[in-house]
């Protein structure tokens, strides 16, 4: 996440944020047929983004929110923010403060967000999820390389085992198998396609030459 006052920020956060559950994690991406709004990468270079991750985090946002973001209500749980941190559980385990206090605090967001992202990227890499990359998915007649910040914009869903990512993995990318959609029935295969292509190098720490390679038409 944002890292503006990151020191500061990162003193508020909780400890053993690499133990959170898989399901904490899938909450965040299930409302992001609802939102509407982003932030741009300069907002978010201003709140301490590093900035060979803005224009990425500001795809994720596109399709979560804005900073002060909070989602409709679902099964009586609502997010939070310009990343969609969850009363479920993601808020809890990534800041220790008010959602007050998160709503007002982009660099906190960032730095919620960017520590989340290289918690669910171990996940990935221990549960084989990062294999996937170099593969190509096809959803609704877009198809695109899968690439680091793929894997990462699908692990808005989470990343553990029996998450939605894992279980589209386990299916052999099959777009259409159980378990891969969340609970307003978003499918993973839409968050790897539209993440395809994009710098994540302050996640991952490396390049997988992928990036800028756009989603193309299926069969094109």
């Amino acid at each position: 996440m944002m890292t503006a006052a990151f020191t500061s920020t990162l003193s508020r956060l909780r400890p053993n944020r690499r133990d959170v559950g898989a399901n904490i994690g899938l909450v965040l991406g299930f409302t992001a047929t609802l939102a509407f709004a982003g932030e741009s990468a300069v907002s978010l270079i201003m709140a301490g983004m590093p900035a060979d991750c803005a224009e990425y985090a500001s795809n994720v946002t596109a399709s979560e929110g804005s900073f002060g973001s909070i989602s409709p209500s679902v099964n009586g749980v609502r997010c939070y923010g310009a990343f969609q941190f969850c009363d479920s559980g993601t808020l809890q385990a990534y800041w220790s403060g008010t959602r007050e206090g998160f709503l007002a605090d982009p660099s906190a967001q960032v730095a919620a967000w960017r520590q989340y992202q290289q918690d669910e990227w171990s996940k990935a890499g221990r549960l084989g999820m990062t294999s996937l990359i170099g593969q190509q998915v096809c959803y609704k007649g877009t198809c695109a390389v899968i690439s680091q910040s793929s894997i990462l914009k699908a692990c808005q869903f989470g990343c553990g085992k029996g998450g939605k990512l894992y279980n589209l993995m386990q299916s052999g990318l099959d777009c259409s198998a159980a378990g891969t959609r969340d609970g307003a029935g978003t499918s993973v295969c839409s968050y790897l396609i539209s993440g395809a292509g994009y710098n994540v190098a302050c996640v991952t720490n490396s390049n997988d030459g992928i990036d800028c390679l756009p989603a193309s038409p299926k069969g094109g």
